[in-house]
């Protein structure tokens, strides 16, 4: 499966419709949003509330409303064993600065069931003393699981930091490991 990151623009950013719905995964339950463009976001919904609230809150002048897409199927096919080594692109709608981009973009390079470091990345992006600006393009990362933010950890190879906490991060690497 491949990805492929579509910017938006100020102005999508401010005029979108976004269609959301609630998934359970082998990695719990996420909410899954998307524009008419491609996935825009993904969160962990172990509180439906609070996914809901962060998506609220990530596009604040969207109109957003409960529907179910051809997207939806698309990003949980990332969870299939089959579909997940399928070549098919799958297109992120993505609202960030060019460096965040730049950033996701060398995620979406670690293969699955890989690690990466800060250090890595940063390299990899052409830019080996930016660590703390990448560790916060990470933590801003929009597409949880997809863009494979837990997938980075510290140049002692120590866990690090997760957004969704780091029994979440611990859950995800093993679930890669062992799929």
């Amino acid at each position: 499966m491949r990805f492929r990151i579509e910017r938006m623009t100020d102005t999508e950013y401010r005029n979108l419709n976004i269609d959301y719905g609630f998934y359970n995964t082998p990695v719990g339950e996420l909410l899954v949003a998307s524009t008419s463009r491609g996935i825009c976001c993904i969160e962990f919904a172990d509180d439906r509330n609070e996914a809901l609230q962060l998506l609220c809150k990530r596009f604040a002048k969207s109109f957003r409303r409960i529907y179910h897409t051809e997207y939806h199927d698309l990003a949980l096919r990332f969870f299939s064993k089959d579909e997940c080594l399928s070549f098919d692109e799958i297109v992120l709608h993505l609202y960030g600065t060019d460096f965040q981009i730049k950033v996701w973009r060398a995620l979406l390079e670690i293969p699955f069931g890989k690690t990466s470091t800060y250090s890595e990345i940063a390299k990899s992006i052409n830019n080996p003393r930016a660590l703390r600006a990448v560790g916060t393009a990470i933590g801003r990362n929009p597409v949880a699981v997809i863009i494979p933010c837990h997938r980075v950890l510290r140049t002692d190879s120590g866990i690090g930091g997760y957004y969704w906490g780091v029994e979440k991060k611990k859950m995800l690497l093993e679930w890669e490991k062992y799929y």
